[in-house]
């Protein structure tokens, strides 16, 4: 049986486990609905959709997704980016920014919909991974200012409402290895402890431990989860096998529960490792793999090339947005027993996400039309 978007949000269990079939049925079905939402009310968006021939409408089956436009995320970065909202600017919510490693930082503007549906398909996807109910979170957050992704720091917040009790560590850019122990001897014995965090700052305290040979055992079921890469701090970057290894050696968690994720600001989509390390995609996102070299061309499965990502649940600007990074999908059946696609995360690009819409923002700008005339007619729907 096929799913809507809210049955799958409110039973991301059940949506994990869909046949093949149902699956492919189901993303489908959320994504073209949501891409006939945007062609209605976006101009920007519909100028993409007219200059390509596609009717959002006729898409029939998985094979038709990779039709539908694209957004390269180097959007995000231009002061006139509010031309890709559906929405109109009153109605937005938040402004989720990326620290600008690269120069110019992007925003993602979400309104109260789109916030809410990526809060429960959080919370679901979280629980489901992770199993979490309790026990005591050390988020090793680094301050905004040493972030390279603010906007990641919010999902991993979102992690607080599972813990019983959690705490902070970073302030003032700096990061204090010894208050990261006290507070799991404080916990011990009391709660599960987990910690949470970007792997280098997971890995400064993995050398602490090491440098003064202090040794920490935490619980049968802790877990360590990461997220955001080594951004700057490349040169301190260990293969994630090593980086599990030394997790177990140093903090006897075992392998199987440090567990990474992947995501970017300007997208809804969060994928998480399952305890054999399969990178799944949530089942109402779909990743595509395109040519770099000619990125309106799928790529065949298994090959590698730049990610592109389709998400149902932004009802802010359109979820289909051509990333930088590189990395390959399979899809199938996991050994966890979950369905749908596994991404393989390579690299960042080097590009900033700056592919090319059919339509530039320039030559829609100039033919007198903006996104926030069309939002009118959205409101009254």
């Amino acid at each position: 049986m096929m799913l809507s978007l809210p049955q799958m949000l409110g039973n991301v269990s059940k949506a994990n486990v869909q046949s093949p079939d149902d699956w492919a049925g189901s993303v489908t079905d959320v994504l073209r609905d949501a891409a006939i939402y945007h062609h209605a009310g976006n101009g920007f968006y519909r100028a993409q959709c007219d200059a390509l021939g596609v009717d959002p409408a006729a898409i029939n089956d998985i094979n038709d997704l990779q039709d539908l436009p694209l957004l390269p995320v180097g959007m995000f970065k231009r002061p006139d980016a509010q031309v890709l909202l559906t929405c109109s600017l009153a109605d937005v919510e938040t402004e989720t920014s990326s620290s600008g490693t690269r120069g110019v930082p992007s925003v993602a503007r979400r309104n109260s919909e789109t916030v809410t549906r990526a809060l429960v398909g959080l919370i679901g996807t979280y629980r489901e991974f992770f199993s979490l109910s309790g026990g005591a979170g050390l988020f090793l957050n680094p301050s905004d200012s040493e972030a390279s992704e603010m906007g990641l720091l919010k999902d991993l917040n979102i992690l607080n409402s599972v813990f019983d009790h959690h705490a902070y560590l970073v302030a003032d850019r700096a990061f204090d290895a010894r208050a990261a122990l006290e507070h799991l001897s404080r916990w011990r014995g009391h709660m599960t402890r987990h910690i949470v965090g970007p792997p280098f700052l997971i890995n400064r305290l993995l050398r602490f431990l090491e440098q003064e040979k202090i040794n920490v055992r935490l619980d049968p079921y802790s877990m360590i989860i990461t997220l955001g890469g080594w951004k700057k701090h490349t040169a301190e970057a260990i293969p994630a096998e090593g980086f599990r290894e030394r997790c177990h050696d140093l903090l006897g968690v075992r392998p199987g529960n440090v567990r990474d994720m992947y995501g970017m600001i300007e997208s809804n989509m969060l994928a998480v490792e399952c305890h054999l390390h399969r990178m799944h995609v949530p089942p109402w996102c779909y990743i595509s793999i395109r040519d770099p070299g000619q990125t309106g061309k799928e790529l065949a499965p298994g090959d590698t090339g730049t990610i592109a990502i389709m998400d149902a649940l932004s009802t802010s600007y359109p979820g289909f947005l051509l990333t930088d990074d590189v990395g390959d999908v399979e899809t199938g059946t996991c050994g966890c027993g979950r369905t749908g696609q596994v991404i393989n995360f390579r690299r960042r690009g080097q590009g900033g996400g700056l592919g090319h819409c059919p339509v530039s923002i320039e030559r829609y700008l100039a033919a007198g039309t903006t996104a926030i005339d069309e939002a009118p007619a959205l409101v009254k729907a």
